[in-house]
Order: structure tokens, then sequence, then C-alpha cells
């Protein structure tokens, strides 16, 4: 006897899904206030005070030259009493002999020799002053923060869901033949 047994089978047919993702980018605005910047300076100052320069040459102001005239007409006034003094104080010592008046004549008769010199004005570059302040700058900057406004998108994702088809691909069966079958018959 021959015996021929098939298993059924099945069959899966499936298809694979597409699967789409995309990541949409993050929707972002940033603002950057600019900062609070305060500069307050004091002026710088410079001061030239030139008044002793200019008077080595001879410009004077009023008052300035008023004063110089009042002390230089007392030193006058002063010497010639001094020598008024001095000059009848000769004249009245007749005992020494009588030529004190022809030499207080002759002293008065002769101009005093000059000699020629050179000079230069001003007379030294330490007659011009010079003061200077610079001043002061302040400076005050106050920091703004950026404004960061960050909104997050989610990922979009496309997909399908798994199709199987199940199937029977091949039915089961049994079969089986008999050849030279003999029946023995007992009683």
């Amino acid at each position: 006897m021959e015996t021929t047994i098939r298993n059924a089978q099945i069959g899966i047919q499936y298809d694979q899904p597409n699967l789409k993702m995309k990541q949409p980018q993050a929707d972002l605005r940033i603002q950057q206030p600019a900062a609070d910047l305060k500069i307050s300076h004091e002026a710088s100052k410079l001061y030239i005070d030139q008044s002793e320069a200019l008077a080595d040459v001879d410009y004077k102001g009023t008052g300035r030259r008023v004063k110089e005239w009042a002390e230089q007409a007392q030193v006058t006034a002063t010497e010639g009493i001094a020598r008024r003094v001095s000059e009848g104080d000769a004249m009245m010592k007749i005992e020494n002999g009588a030529g004190v008046i022809p030499q207080i004549a002759k002293q008065y008769s002769q101009s005093p020799i000059k000699s020629p010199s050179i000079g230069y004005l001003p007379k030294t570059h330490f007659r011009v002053n010079i003061d200077y302040d610079p001043g002061s700058v302040e400076v005050d900057v106050q920091r703004n923060d950026p404004i960061i406004d960050a909104r997050i998108n989610k990922p979009v994702i496309d997909h399908e869901y798994w199709r199987a088809n199940v199937y029977l691909q091949e039915k089961e069966s049994l079969s089986f033949e008999l050849k030279n079958f003999n029946v023995d018959e007992y009683i």
C-alpha cells in the first residue's frame, strides 16, 4: 500500500508599507533690543595765561601799566629825594673844598654809556602759563537680554499599515493506493 500525505500549505502575500517622516523646522523668533547707552562728559578745559610773555614785549593792560608807573614813580621819587639829600649834605660841608658843585654838574652833563645786548622775547618759555583740565567721561551701558520665542513643530509621520493576505496555497490531501490486494479469509 502506498500512502501519500500532503499537508496543507498556507501562502502569505504582504505589502510592506511606506513610511514617510518629515521634521518641520522650529518656528524661531529672536529679538535683540539695543543696549541702553548713556555717555556724559565734562568738557576739558585749557587755560593759557600769556600775560607775562606779552608784558615782555610791552603789551600790558591799563591796570598793570598804571600799577607799574606808580611803583616806578615811587622808586624815582625815593631815589631823587635820597640823591638831593646826599648832594645837599655834600654842599653843606664846605670844609671839604669847593669842588662839590662842579662834580654834581659833571654827573648831570654826561649821559650814561649804554652797551648793546641781545635779548629774547619772551625771556623764558616759563613766561606762558598753561593749565589743562582733562574733564571726565562717564559711560553707562545697560545690556538688554535677547527675547527668544521658539515653538517646536512635531514631526509629520505618514505611514500605512502592514497588509497581509493569507490564503491556502495548497489543500491537504490523503491518497492511498492498494496494489495486489489480497484478502485472506479466516474463519
